[in-house]
């Protein structure tokens, strides 16, 4: 009788078993391959993204595109009114004519509050309020309540003051919008407009801390005239001046001037950007370095009071 060893033989996987290391095959190599290109695309799209906000390739927007701060002489720069005006003129009047017209007097005229709303009579004065009547436009508020919170004392209701920031070290001049959220996506609209008073802080010129904030750079899609309006903001020095132009109105102009006292580069949260004053004080923000939004660069500026 002949032993019949036992026959020992491979895996037999067939076609189906070697179609499927096939298939496992060519997924690995095309996962791969989709990952590199992933990689690629986005080493390519983040080089380009810094690259044209590093040298602003996005052509520069125009004088006419920005909002125009209204001139506060309109008897030398609105010529049709001068035509309509004729030999007449028009003017604001002298402080001393004022308190005549308003029956002011006493020996501290200027610091004098007949109101006894807290707003003294320069003050009044320079809004163009009412120094006998605490709230000049009736509208519930008392002129001085208006003025700190940013509301036109002038005008009745809701109405904010216009505002505008010339920054003449960096080619800067862009209209201020009153922010009414802290909600990121809704403050990343109000950027299409202009640059955002960050809302709850203080108003321009106003005690306390008003933060200011603008665009160092943005999508080449996004919208906007202002993507790139503090792309300079690291150029400015101690001593530079910002301007803070606020409209009412009634058509008084009152100009700001704040003085740059610091320049720093911090986290988006540090308590240095909202740290609040004791004494009128300035905050400008921007996403820093240039194309990322990792930091932020602040500049920080008190009111100039001579």
């Amino acid at each position: 009788m002949t032993k019949l060893s036992p026959q020992i033989s491979a895996p037999a996987f067939g076609k189906e078993g070697t179609m499927h290391v096939r298939v496992a095959k060519r997924f690995k190599f095309e996962l791969k391959k989709i990952t590199i290109l992933l990689v690629l695309f986005s080493f390519l799209f983040a080089s380009s993204f810094y690259i044209v906000n590093l040298f602003d390739i996005k052509p520069k927007v125009s004088d006419s595109q920005i909002t125009a701060v209204p001139s506060s002489d309109l008897k030398a720069d609105d010529e049709k009114l001068k035509n309509m005006l004729g030999s007449n003129n028009v003017g604001v009047a002298a402080f001393s004519d004022w308190a005549v017209a308003n029956n002011l007097s006493g020996t501290d005229i200027y610091s004098a509050d007949p109101d006894g709303e807290g707003l003294a009579n320069y003050l009044e004065y320079i809004h163009g309020t009412d120094p006998n009547n605490a709230d000049t436009d009736g509208d519930k508020f008392s002129d001085k309540q208006e003025i700190i919170s940013g509301y036109d004392p002038d005008a009745y209701g809701e109405t904010m003051t216009k505002v505008s920031f010339r920054i003449e070290k960096i080619g800067v001049v862009a209209p201020m919008v009153w922010s009414k959220t802290d909600v990121e996506a809704d403050m990343l609209k109000e950027l299409e407009n202009g640059i955002t008073h960050f809302i709850g802080t203080a108003s321009p010129g106003q005690k306390g801390n008003a933060i200011i904030s603008g665009h160092s750079s943005n999508y080449i899609w996004a919208k906007g005239d202002y993507n790139y309006v503090f792309k300079n903001l690291n150029d400015l020095e101690n001593g530079d001046v910002i301007v803070a132009d606020t409209v009412q109105k009634n058509g008084r102009i009152i100009s700001y001037k704040y003085m740059v006292s610091s320049k720093l580069v911090v986290a988006p949260d540090d308590e240095l950007i909202f740290a609040n004053t004791n004494e009128p004080s300035l905050t400008l923000s921007t996403c820093w370095p240039l194309g990322t939004n990792f930091k932020r660069m602040i500049v920080k500026a008190e009111l100039m009071k001579s």
